[in-house]
């Protein structure tokens, strides 16, 4: 697919509400390859899907000294 944008006097791009709906992520990587700019989405984690992924056998979470020692156990 291939749009035709303008530049504004502030350096920005509009990418049109078509594109950014088929990206997923509103983060980029910007990398300039043989004169061309070129954008991929970042995939980002919610911090809940990092926290679920690690099992520990921890009773009392309002220990931090016994969470944090666990976290290091693995």
């Amino acid at each position: 697919m291939n749009m035709v944008v303008k530049l504004d006097r502030q350096g920005r791009i509009i990418i049109p509400a078509s594109i950014r709906k088929l990206m997923k992520s509103n983060i980029f990587i910007l990398k300039v390859v043989d004169g061309e700019i070129r954008l991929k989405p970042v995939k980002t984690l919610s911090l809940t899907s990092l926290v679920d992924s690690i099992e520990i056998d921890v009773k009392d979470f309002t220990d931090t000294h016994e969470l944090r020692k666990a976290l290091r156990e693995g």
